[in-house]
């Protein structure tokens, strides 16, 4: 009876998915490069700080992932001297629908220190972790993902104590989209995975 519920649930999600995901689907991603005219505002305004080879890496990351720095869809975080390149969780899902191997996700699920997963969080706690798993043409099971409260927001910012279920899903999600698509999401992170400076 369980089983026959996911199966059903699952294939909701996934018809769900693959309607929000339609219009991308139909459109043609116009492969992204620059000129030597935009590499230079791409130093001077975008990758602020960055050395040579950093901005060489940062532009390979942005033509490899094909998204647009000018359009906010990847960005370049340079802090205490150390870079990261970041994106948004909608930015890895586009890469990795791209890919022509992603089929969906399952729903996120939460649990507290019991450990029960639930679909659903509605306690006034935080969630103690959180799973998700993505769907990858050719795998037998979706590659599941868990992120843990206390080691992304040990310290919570505005965003997390108002949303802290879906804020935590979001991490879990970006894990496992590069869990599942390792080639085309490695070293790129979402900014809901990053030190919590970056979200308040």
């Amino acid at each position: 009876m369980m089983a026959a519920k996911r199966r059903t649930e699952r294939m909701k999600y996934q018809k769900e998915w693959r309607d929000s995901m339609n219009e991308l689907s139909l459109i043609e991603p116009k492969h992204v490069s620059f000129n030597q005219e935009q590499k230079d505002v791409i130093k001077n305004q975008i990758a602020i700080g960055a050395t040579d080879i950093e901005l060489k890496s940062f532009i390979w990351q942005c033509e490899r992932a094909n998204l647009d720095p000018f359009t906010r869809q990847i960005f370049f975080i340079k802090s205490n001297g150390k870079v990261q390149v970041q994106t948004s969780v909608d930015g890895l899902r586009v890469i990795a629908e791209r890919s022509n191997r992603y089929e969906g996700q399952t729903t996120p699920q939460w649990c507290g220190p019991d450990g029960v997963w639930k679909d659903i969080w509605l306690s006034n706690d935080f969630p103690v972790a959180a799973k998700v798993g993505v769907y990858k043409k050719g795998f037998r099971e979706p590659l599941y993902a868990v992120a843990h409260w206390i080691e992304y927001y040990p310290a919570p910012g505005y965003m997390h104590k108002r949303m802290p279920a879906l804020m935590l899903s979001k991490v879990c999600e970006s894990l496992a989209l590069r869990k599942a698509f390792p080639n085309e999401l490695s070293d790129i992170y979402s900014t809901e995975e990053l030190p919590i400076q970056n979200h308040n």
